[in-house]
């Protein structure tokens, strides 16, 4: 007797070395993994359940990793729309932190995980867990039931740099939560990461998050890469988002943001980078060389017109390079919503015109051939995203002895059909929507079924961020005395 079977499957996305596609497929999940895969009559001859899964008209697939996000926006929706990103960070970091308690975090947090289970996403990277508020974001993952890595924020220099192609300084205002100096992130870190690694029954990683290049010494780098190695956890940065941020770590410390994390010995297997709009030949070489992880946020690029989705971007390069790159969609003030789908989509075809076919006549930098096995988008949502948080032998993919973490796809959904072994993969990439997500399981546990979900009360919780909302939105102060920010346009 195994604990579930799911049977009769239309279609089974393995994303497993092969790239299978079975039809009419089951899969046999006991004590949190998955124990077979095959057709539907063989397995159930072979097992019986205590329960059965009829997914007659269901595209199953592995969970999709979510690979940037910052759990803790959502009180700052659509509130920081109109800047570029150095501003924007000015009032990130002030007015969108300062408003922030313990509790309105997890409600964020919360409300924020359920936005990307329900599109069919099971882990998630949150890139900067903010200082104070670390019980906040592992109770909110483990009443939730998904997965995720926790990179604690670090910045141990807390002075304004400016950049000579810009007319503003960046980081003049940081609230209190984030000021510490180089000893207290080491000690707080590691505190951290005993407390919280392998917590939610092995769901929640614990890494660090060196928050922005420009703002991290050299002392405070090397202490992170030991830490890291003392503990086998990971190291995430964002890196080369924009011309502005590079040239603010250039005029402090004469490096591009993967050159001085490269002096100081960060890069490496565990490291993940985000953005990375603006990086050189030469900084993809050492990424190359050490084995490192970066995360494209495709969204959040176009929004704040960072190019990485541009020419200028380079992303088709890293991954013929055969650099690993993730997926992520980051915050929810950056005009993007916790939806993988629609990222899955615009990455690819938003590189697919910037690199038009008929100048780069590559069927590998993101077009799709007809009936594709796989997808490279697909492959950024799924088995990259796994790699990436050193979680590849336990999610990703659909095989057996991996964690049973399962997205049920519903097939009846309009925009689905006709839907066939010959275009599922593609309808998928450029057709499909989060909102064909129907039931998903995390570690062989079903928490939303019928797009219901589960673990928590959904409606309570949206009830609860609405009203915090409506408190803090109003006393954003760009609203009382509107700033004009001037965005200059500038090319290396």
């Amino acid at each position: 007797m195994v604990d579930t079977l799911i049977v009769n499957a239309r279609f089974v996305l393995t994303m497993d070395p092969k790239r299978r596609l079975l039809e009419n497929a089951a899969i046999a999940v006991d004590d949190g993994k998955i124990i077979d895969i095959g057709d539907t009559a063989a397995i159930k001859r072979k097992y019986r359940a205590d329960r059965v899964i009829d997914a007659k008209n269901y595209l199953v697939t592995p969970g999709l990793i979510n690979g940037h996000i910052h759990l803790e926006s959502a009180y700052d929706k659509s509130m920081l729309d109109d800047v570029p990103v150095v501003p924007w960070c000015e009032r990130y970091f002030s007015w969108t932190y300062m408003n922030l308690t313990k509790e309105n975090y997890y409600y964020a947090a919360v409300k924020n995980l359920i936005e990307g289970l329900k599109t069919g996403t099971t882990t998630f990277c949150d890139c900067g867990t903010i200082q104070t508020m670390e019980e906040s974001a592992a109770k909110a993952v483990t009443d939730v039931g998904v997965r995720a890595v926790l990179g604690r924020d670090l910045m141990d220099i807390h002075e304004a740099t400016k950049s000579s192609y810009a007319s503003y300084d960046a980081f003049t205002e940081l609230c209190g939560r984030l000021r510490e100096t180089t000893d207290q992130c080491i000690r707080r870190s590691e505190e951290f990461i005993k407390k919280y690694n392998g917590a939610a029954n092995g769901r929640i990683k614990a890494w660090m998050d060196l928050q922005q290049v420009c703002n991290v010494s050299p002392e405070l780098c090397k202490a992170t890469r030991e830490l890291a190695n003392k503990y086998d956890v990971g190291i995430l940065t964002h890196a080369g988002v924009s011309h502005d941020m590079v040239e603010m770590t250039r005029k402090r410390f004469g490096r591009r943001d993967i050159e001085y994390l490269y002096d100081q010995g960060v890069l490496g297997p565990d490291f993940m980078a985000a953005h990375m709009a603006w990086v050189d030949g030469g900084e993809l070489l050492m990424l190359k060389e050490t084995n490192s992880n970066v995360v494209h946020v495709p969204g959040s690029s176009m929004h704040g017109v960072y190019s990485a989705v541009s020419m200028r971007g380079k992303f088709p390069i890293m991954v013929k390079m055969g650099i690993n790159v993730a997926l992520g969609n980051d915050e929810s003030s950056t005009g993007t919503a916790h939806d993988l789908v629609r990222d899955i989509w615009t990455v690819s075809v938003g590189h697919a015109e910037a690199w038009h076919p008929m100048i780069f006549p590559d069927p590998d930098l993101f077009m799709l051939r007809t009936a594709d096995p796989s997808p490279k988008a697909l492959e950024m949502a799924t088995v990259n995203g796994a790699k990436a948080l050193k979680w590849d032998k336990e999610i990703g993919s659909l095989e057996v002895g991996k964690a049973a973490d399962i997205v049920m796809w519903n097939l009846r959904k309009v925009y689905w059909v006709p839907v066939t072994k010959e275009n599922v993969i593609n309808s998928f990439v450029y057709n499909g929507k989060g909102d064909s997500c129907d039931t998903v399981m995390v570690n062989g546990k079903i928490i939303m079924e019928k797009g219901v979900v589960k673990t928590v009360n959904e409606e309570k919780i949206i009830d609860k961020v609405q009203r915090i909302g409506e408190k803090i939105i109003p006393t954003a102060p760009w609203l009382k005395n509107p700033e004009v920010w001037e965005l200059k346009w500038v090319r290396e």
